[in-house]
């Protein structure tokens, strides 16, 4: 972040504070409740219905698009590469700057860690994870209160390691770039286990962490099925008898031997007992949710496996426009619930330190009134809006009140201007589309 200039932006934002300081809503902690998917409206896995703007939010929106699409790198809001605006399912604008398309994967950056926190819940929804509250497995040694961190701390980044990315003054004091460019770029993990103690007690204080969210995928990638749940569930083509499921066990584990070299017994003995919707173990679960969704994804990983679930996801704008629909329709997609019962809530609910207001669970949220800790979110209306954000202008906007979800994709310097502008263009935006609440019952 860099320091405040002042210019026309910030003196346009300090007057629409102004203005709106009034309209704080008087119980700030209650939830815009999630629009419901149209009846008649398909569902966007194989591609998006298109739609048209009402003439009066056209007037306000496309000047706006128009603007960010010509913007260069050395002007507020840097370069934009593509916008995508869902309105009521719907694509009704997209624009594309020279070189990018709607097929087009950009990188998510840390728009990575509400997809994370996505599959995490997906994994819940499964069966994969019993507790939210039960400790997460980690690298960390047994006795070492870290590994006492439970999965919700993780999530809400309230994990209280001795972490430093935003706010940091030097390249060799950001944890960010140490550990995923310098010491522990091959080995994120163990950067994490050497290099960051625990300062606070978990729960009670909130720091913006990358490294929380790349254990998490490690987390994600090592659950597996319980094979009596299989069985009680009957997710296994055949009934197995106790030594049968010992054997199975075995032999899963002797899979790091490589399949060729996998015992014909092993062999005939999975073949017989072939898990129905085996996408629930390791690294097959974190492709589980897209394509669910139709998402066309992919995902990287350290030298020494390990999912970056805190980074680096690639997607088309399009794509992560079928993200943002997921949370805007509570985790369900096409009559299936995807995600837990409350787990869009959870993730748009401020954590439970004191010291922060702008972060949920995995998403940021809009503060209502001025951010306690950094000016990393919109300080404007519509206070329901939550997002996905990410390096050099990265955001998946979601809003509830306007059944909206906007997708801006680019490049530009990590500035505190800069991010204001983007923040204030969202909800520039967002505020063109009329709010459900006060839309006349048809």
């Amino acid at each position: 972040m860099g320091n405040h200039f002042l210019n026309f932006a910030a003196l346009r934002m300090s007057l629409l504070g102004l203005v709106f300081i009034a309209a704080l809503p008087a119980a700030a902690q209650e939830l815009v409740p999630l629009p419901q998917q149209p009846a008649e409206l398909a569902w966007p896995a194989n591609g998006w219905e298109t739609g048209e703007m009402d003439p009066g939010v056209a007037a306000i929106v496309t000047p706006l698009i128009d603007k960010a699409i010509a913007s260069q790198k050395n002007e507020l809001m840097g370069e934009t590469r593509a916008v995508v605006i869902i309105h009521k399912g719907k694509l009704v604008a997209e624009a594309y700057r020279d070189g990018f398309g709607p097929e087009t994967k950009q990188i998510s950056w840390s728009m990575a860690k509400s997809v994370t926190s996505a599959l995490v819940g997906r994994a819940e929804a499964l069966g994969l994870i019993d507790d939210i509250d039960a400790a997460m497995p980690t690298p960390f040694d047994a006795g070492d209160p870290r590994a006492e961190i439970t999965w919700r701390q993780w999530l809400t980044m309230t994990d209280g390691l001795d972490y430093t990315e935003i706010g940091a003054t030097s390249m060799a004091d950001n944890d960010v770039i140490q550990m995923m460019f310098g010491k522990g770029r091959f080995d994120v993990l163990a950067y994490v286990k050497s290099d960051l103690p625990l300062i606070h007690e978990p729960g009670t204080h909130w720091n913006y962490s990358t490294a929380t969210f790349h254990l998490i995928g490690r987390a994600i990638q090592g659950l597996e099925p319980s094979y009596d749940k299989l069985r009680d569930e009957q997710k296994l083509v055949v009934t197995l008898n106790d030594s049968d499921r010992e054997a199975i066990q075995t032999c899963e584990r002797l899979r790091v031997l490589g399949d060729a070299n996998l015992p014909q017994a092993c062999k005939d003995l999975l073949k017989r007992a072939k898990v129905i919707g085996s996408d629930l173990r390791g690294d097959d679960l974190i492709k589980n949710l897209f394509v669910a969704t139709g998402m066309d994804t992919l995902v990287e990983f350290d030298a020494a496996g390990t999912y970056l679930g805190g980074s680096l996801v690639w997607a088309s704008p399009r794509d992560f426009a079928k993200f943002g629909y997921l949370y805007l329709r509570d985790g369900v997609w096409d009559g299936e619930r995807l995600l837990p019962e409350g787990w869009v809530d959870f993730a748009r609910t401020k954590t439970p330190a004191d010291n922060s207001n702008v972060y949920g669970a995995g998403w940021w949220i809009t503060a209502y009134g001025a951010p306690l800790t950094h000016a990393q979110n919109a300080t404007t209306p519509p206070w329901d809006a939550f997002h996905a954000g990410g390096h050099e202008g990265q955001t998946i906007w979601v809003v509830p009140s306007r059944d909206l979800v906007i997708v801006h994709l680019g490049l530009m310097e990590n500035t505190d201007e800069n991010w204001s502008d983007l923040y204030e263009w969202n909800q520039e935006i967002a505020r063109a589309f009329p709010d459900l609440a006060a839309a006349p019952v048809e």
